[in-house]
């Protein structure tokens, strides 16, 4: 898919529109040297925090979940980072305003969503299988 195409029907439409755009090296730098890995994936069995895990079958109450977690965890005025895995072109920036309605239309992007804290104190991940996994007092020591 081209540019073009994210910038006009996804990331140029509401709630997406407004969104500062950042740079998803930065982040995923980030989450290489703080988490371990296992293969391509996060080894959650031996990450450092506070972990929960949920699998849904439901996309919808996977969505309603993961922005109610997200909505939860992010305080007012505080920033949340976005990356995706697979199709998006860059991260973006979202607020605590209107939180639900961002994260449920970054979710339709079929590939695995990574929200951090700005301050990286927590991580919630949705992968398209339908898993929810949420990380609390992040370890930022890559697991050792």
């Amino acid at each position: 898919m081209s540019e073009n195409f994210w910038e006009t029907e996804v990331y140029g439409t509401a709630p997406l529109a407004d969104l500062e755009r950042i740079d998803m090296d930065h982040v995923f730098d980030w989450l290489g040297t703080s988490l371990p890995v296992l293969g391509s994936k996060v080894d959650w069995s031996s990450v450092r925090g506070m972990h929960s895990h949920s699998h849904f079958v439901d996309e919808v109450e996977l969505a309603d979940e993961a922005a109610r977690e997200i909505g939860r965890r992010v305080a007012a005025g505080a920033g949340v980072d976005h990356v995706g895995d697979g199709l998006s072109p860059y991260g973006v920036r979202l607020s605590s305003e209107n939180v639900g309605a961002i994260v449920k239309a970054l979710l339709e992007v079929p590939e695995h969503h990574y929200f951090l804290d700005q301050d990286r104190a927590w991580l919630v991940v949705v992968s398209s299988e339908g898993d929810l996994d949420i990380l609390d007092q992040l370890s930022s020591d890559g697991g050792s």
